[in-house]
Order: C-alpha cells, then sequence, then structure tokens
C-alpha cells in the first residue's frame, strides 16, 4: 500500500488528514483489485450434455476495507472514528501506480471502530458498490456541423458508457452518429439551453430535468476497450451545433 492513498466519501481511509495517519493494512483490502461476482442461471439441457448458454452479468462489488489511525491525542482519535462512523455512502477512490480509479459505494456493514491506547485505534467495515464498474480518467471530444470527431477511445478493460452534451441551435432537432449506429433527437435545441443524453439510460435531460417525448429512434452503443470511433451531428431541418462526448476510463 506504499504510495497510495483511499479515500471514501469525502474521508481519508489509507493517507494523513487532520485526524492522523490512517493505513489500510494489508490482507484487510478485499475486492477491490478482484474482478466481481458472476450471477447467470443455470439451465440444463434436457437428454443432452450441458446447460444453456445463457447470459451471465458482474454482481455487485463488495469491499471490506480495514486498518488503523494513530493520531497525537485521544480526542483527535475519538473523533476520526466518529467522521469514519458517520459516512454512509460516497465516492470510493485509490490512488496508486495505476493513476485515480473510483466507484460509487455504500456502506454494507457497521464501521468498527477498537480503540487500543490513547494513540492507536483499529477500524473495520465492507462497502458495496452497486455499480461494479470502476472509472478512471475522462476523454471527451467534439463535433460540430460537417466536422466529425475522431479516434474517440478510452483506456480501459470494459465497455464504456458514453454521455453527450449538446449546444447551439436547431429548432427541428438532430440527429447523432455514433459508432455507426444513430440517436435522433426530436427536441428543439435552443441556444443557452443544452441537451444532456445519458447512454446508461438513452434519455434527454435539459438542465437537469428528463425531457419525455424528446427523443425518436436510435441506439445506445457501449465502446469496448481497444476500440476507436466517431462522432458526428447532422440537424433534422436547419441550425448548428456542437456536440461534445465524454468518455470514462471503464474497468472491472
Amino acid at each position: 500500500m506504499a504510495n497510495s492513498r483511499i479515500l471514501w466519501a469525502g474521508r481519508t481511509l489509507h493517507g494523513v488528514d487532520h485526524f492522523g495517519k490512517w493505513r489500510v493494512l494489508r490482507g484487510q483490502f478485499e475486492g477491490w483489485d478482484d474482478s466481481p461476482g458472476i450471477r447467470g442461471e443455470n439451465v440444463p439441457r434436457p437428454d443432452y450434455d450441458g446447460d444453456y448458454d445463457l447470459p451471465i452479468y458482474n454482481e455487485a462489488r463488495m469491499l471490506t476495507v480495514g486498518g488503523v489511525l494513530e493520531s497525537r491525542n485521544r480526542q483527535l482519535l475519538l473523533s476520526g472514528g466518529d467522521a469514519l462512523k458517520s459516512r454512509m455512502a460516497g465516492r470510493f477512490q485509490v490512488e496508486n501506480a495505476l493513476g485515480v480509479r473510483w466507484a460509487e459505494g455504500k456502506r454494507n456493514s457497521a464501521v468498527k471502530f477498537v480503540v487500543v491506547n490513547n494513540n492507536l485505534a483499529t477500524w473495520q467495515t465492507r462497502i458495496k458498490c452497486v455499480d461494479p464498474r470502476k472509472f478512471g480518467d475522462t476523454n471527451t471530444k467534439t463535433a460540430s456541423v460537417g466536422s466529425n470527431a475522431t479516434n474517440i477511445s478510452h483506456r480501459g478493460n470494459y465497455n464504456a458508457t458514453p454521455q453527450f452534451e449538446v449546444d447551439g441551435s436547431m429548432p427541428g432537432g438532430y440527429i447523432l452518429t455514433f459508432r455507426g449506429q444513430i440517436f435522433t433527437v426530436t427536441q428543439p435545441l435552443v441556444s443557452g439551453q443544452p441537451h444532456d443524453i445519458d447512454y446508461n439510460d438513452g434519455r434527454l435531460r435539459i438542465g437537469g430535468s428528463i425531457i419525455h417525448g424528446g427523443v425518436g429512434y436510435g441506439f445506445t452503443p457501449l465502446v469496448p476497450p481497444g476500440v476507436t470511433t466517431a462522432l458526428s451531428i447532422v440537424p433534422r431541418t436547419t441550425g448548428t451545433a456542437n456536440a461534445t462526448v465524454r468518455l470514462l476510463d471503464t474497468y472491472i
């Protein structure tokens, strides 16, 4: 764990803060470097060897994290324990030789905080990442009418989900083409009111609000690791706009 830093919901788990020195101990950090478990149905093939070839999916990522807190005095020690126990959910982030990787995690057990003496305590908790993916750097590219964005990719090891921001003026809506597949937006694009499109759910949002009925025919392809693709935008009638794709390095 040398030369690394671990944070969860804004709290230090491995590193130094005003409470003291937090250390995650070797053997008490499980589930982060492993792939998550697999779930799926096992259906035997009647009168034949083996099972049917059915889809499999990743389970939620389950983390076990434990270590020690070393503080200058008992007051700081107990305050550090209170701060750790107050956290219920937030970003779990690991910074090491691979860079910064993170996932959203919720507490999945009690926080065990045991005072050893006035300067030392041990602690442990379990954290559940309902989305087992881990994320790293953000990659962005921008396309405009007549000028496609190319060489779009990410450096992860798992399918990445693109997100788009479209700004400009296209009163009849527009068509995005990404990975050779179209996504049609019928909602008028008004200057100063950018559109946000998330391929996680295929919805259109303006100012954070979901716009029902503003999306027409289209597809929401993911970006596999090692694949390079392109983005284009054209108006359904008239107008001009920029479309920026945001792609996170995605790991499993």
